[in-house]
């Protein structure tokens, strides 16, 4: 679902938390793989987001928008939806997280983007890890 994103222009609307004076934001993919992309503002090439699809990583995050949120976004259907979630960068890498409490939700048609927080009984938090340990009676395998 990223490669469709890949050099597009994404408005958020003010809706990145800590960052609501920066609205547009460009999108790039940046590994073969297509899990990581990164979003770069287009107001101040300083701020910049390492993003990821959540659903590669987390098979079973989910969870329902809002009408509101789809209104806003203008989202018609379920196919029109892409997410992702912020890295926050740590060293080693492998300790790097993502917030899945607070995902960025994108209308692939129009270029509209939000953040949204999901309500507190959200299986999810803000620092999920990137890389993590699973049972080995799971069946999956880590990234």
């Amino acid at each position: 679902m990223l490669t469709i994103l890949h050099d597009k222009s994404i408005s958020f609307q003010g809706s990145v938390l800590g960052f609501e004076a920066y609205d547009r934001f460009s999108f790039s993919i940046v590994d073969d793989n297509n899990v990581y992309g990164y979003l770069k503002s287009e107001n101040d090439e300083n701020i910049g987001f390492l993003v990821v699809n959540p659903f590669m990583i987390y098979p079973e995050y989910s969870f329902e928008l809002e009408d509101h949120t789809k209104e806003i976004l203008d989202i018609k259907s379920e196919e029109e939806v892409a997410v992702v979630g912020i890295v926050t960068i740590k060293k080693p890498f492998k300790a790097s997280t993502v917030n899945l409490l607070a995902p960025l939700i994108i209308n692939i048609t129009n270029g509209r983007g939000r953040q949204i927080v999901l309500p507190p009984k959200s299986n999810f938090e803000t620092k999920e890890p990137i890389f993590r340990q699973l049972p080995a009676e799971s069946g999956e395998k880590g990234c």
